[in-house]
């Protein structure tokens, strides 16, 4: 994230030294510079009341709405991390606020459904890395 910020505010710069003086250029800074700053929140996804033990997960009421909504978060830039651990979900969401992360959150069926719970942590990351998705056998 730090390095897109980083190229963003490089761009901005090169596009202002040749734009110097003009309305389009002014219009442009100005409009990065309001953009609202984006934060990470770590959401733990835990099975809810509305669980069936007797089920797989894929037979869950609003499974497939749940991964669709995942999807479109992922699609949009959102979701940033998703991974399983143990009998948990973790996601990665990139939001403005808590409460547009919570709204993200809510919007999910198996959330509103309470196939699933959620708690919704502040995300600092002190150490940069790259995680890659781990290779599904054929």
């Amino acid at each position: 994230m730090r390095r897109q910020a980083a190229l963003a505010a490089l761009l901005l710069a090169a596009l202002s030294l040749v734009c110097s003086g003009s309305a389009w250029a002014q219009t442009a800074a100005s409009s990065a510079a309001a953009a609202p700053a984006l934060n990470l929140y770590a959401v733990e996804i835990k099975t809810g009341p509305g669980w069936d033990a007797a089920k797989p997960p894929q037979e869950q009421l609003h499974f497939r709405e749940h991964s669709a909504h995942l999807k479109r978060l992922r699609d949009a830039g959102q979701l940033v991390l998703g991974a399983r651990y143990a009998d948990k979900g973790l996601v990665v969401l990139q939001a403005v606020s808590a409460e547009e992360a919570h709204a993200m959150m809510q919007q999910d069926p198996a959330i509103q459904g309470q196939v699933f719970t959620y708690a919704l942590h502040d995300f600092n990351v002190f150490y940069g890395g790259a995680v890659q998705a781990k290779r599904r056998s054929p």
